[in-house]
């Protein structure tokens, strides 16, 4: 076998545009629904359906720790499953209308409950939304890193597929707009959410039925669950992404969970939350064709870093903000927007390379089993974030709809800024340490390829 170096070249691989948006629309649906939970969900659960913040904050929590039990039972059994659609696309089907149903629940639960059997629709329909959600979204993920295995083209895939995602989200917004002006947020919900699952069914469906998986990595994927976590754990490159992305989320949940109460109550503009979270995906989309270049240029670490380090300092702006400052906070969130956008199409690319990485090392391909850790590091961090919040509130005296004390105001800032500056400083200094550039990645492409 000749030696293998970082310099051999490897034929850069190109997926058709076509192709990507066939595997992405699912995404458009989905991530209406996700910018809807994300941004409103806690808010309309503490004011409009009248659960206690601290019992909202811990429902999402636990759901957050069966995802522990959920994501990497659905990644070790998506890698192998085998059948003739392929080891992705049967999940992909298999998941649709659960998630459309608890699309609904979620929004919809009846007038006529009392406060506990509401808590326990709410926490049942948070359940059934978010292991469905996983039984869609882990083989999604792994499916993205399979469609191309070229260093940079993978960047593009997600690039593409962060568009979809982020004009879903805009879209979540604009729909978030009018659920907030709505005479009655529960019927306007109710109508909203139906429309959503209906589309989510039916474009799930669709891209099942049209995409096409690689036939070469059926029937590779680990041994047994435990060797393939082992693995996942073992990995210094995965290690590293777990811990980077769990900071990264936690700060961005809790930003993104607060910019309500920031919107009501400290700016005083209430009913404008769609309005700044529509600047940040904006830009967002915006931003993505400009970093897909430079990170060819630069090189995907280099941009990561750089734009997490200025998300620090975009945070620690929001603790200034006062009534009335809705200018400052539109350019903030636009900023963010622009900044989010690196970490977004090159994380996801990192990941992927972190799998051709293993390949070499263990001739699997365990696409699963990788992105169901990170993907339950992420969504644990919401949790968390959610619940830090909910407790914040009811620990700060917070009143649904009312003048909001010192106490609770300053509670929101902490936790909308200070936290997430925190964070986002500590991810930038463990993305110092990730160690697989593109010299490394091809030298594992090569060896897991036996050149």
């Amino acid at each position: 076998m000749p030696e293998i170096t970082g310099e051999t070249e490897i034929p850069e691989e190109r997926v058709p545009i076509p192709r990507i948006l066939t595997y992405s629309t699912p995404l458009l649906a989905i991530f209406l629904s996700n910018a809807l939970l994300g941004l409103y969900l806690l808010k309309f659960a503490t004011d409009v359906l009248l659960i206690a913040p601290a019992v909202v904050g811990a429902i999402l929590l636990a759901a957050r720790l069966w995802d522990a039990v959920s994501d990497p039972l659905v990644g070790y059994l998506s890698d192998r499953t085998r059948t003739r659609w392929g080891r992705r696309r049967p999940w992909f089907a298999a998941s649709a209308l659960p998630l459309g149903l608890a699309m609904v629940a979620l929004w919809t639960p009846p007038s006529a409950l009392g406060n506990t059997a509401l808590g326990v629709w709410f926490a049942a329909a948070v359940l059934l939304y978010y292991t469905a959600y996983t039984c869609f979204r882990v083989p999604h993920m792994a499916m993205g890193a399979e469609l191309s295995r070229g260093y940079h083209d993978r960047t593009r895939v997600f690039g593409v597929m962060q568009v979809v995602e982020n004009v879903g989200m805009m879209l979540g917004a604009v729909s978030l707009y009018f659920l907030e002006q709505a005479e009655s947020q529960r019927d306007f919900a109710g109508q909203l959410s139906t429309g959503i699952a209906v589309g989510t069914v039916c474009l799930i469906w669709i891209a099942t039925l049209r995409i096409r998986e690689r036939s070469e990595f059926q029937g590779r994927g680990g041994t047994s669950a435990t060797s393939s976590f082992r693995d996942v754990l073992a990995n210094p490159h995965s290690r590293l992404l777990i811990a980077i992305f769990f900071f990264e989320q936690l700060g961005f949940a809790a930003m993104i969970a607060l910019l309500p109460y920031i919107s009501d109550y400290i700016l005083e503009t209430p009913g404008n939350t769609a309005l700044y979270a529509g600047s940040a995906l904006a830009a967002m989309v915006i931003s993505i064709p400009f970093w897909v270049s430079i990170a060819r240029r630069a090189g995907k670490k280099q941009v990561w870093l750089f734009s997490t380090l200025a998300k620090v300092l975009v945070f620690g702006s929001f603790f200034m903000l006062e009534a009335g400052d809705s200018s400052a906070l539109l350019i903030g969130t636009a900023l963010f927007g622009v900044l989010s956008g690196s970490g977004a199409i090159v994380g996801p690319s990192l990941k992927a390379d972190v799998v051709d990485w293993d390949e070499a090392r263990t001739g699997e391909r365990k696409e699963g089993a990788y992105f169901a850790t990170w993907n339950f590091a992420q969504k644990a961090a919401g949790g968390v974030a959610i619940w830090m919040v909910g407790s914040m509130l009811a620990l700060t005296g917070y009143v649904p709809n009312a003048v909001q004390t010192e106490e609770a105001l300053g509670g929101i800032r902490v936790v909308g800024s200070v936290l997430p500056a925190v964070l986002n400083a500590a991810a930038a200094l463990l993305i110092t340490r990730f160690g697989l550039d593109e010299a490394a990645h091809r030298k594992a492409r090569l060896e897991a390829e036996g050149s």
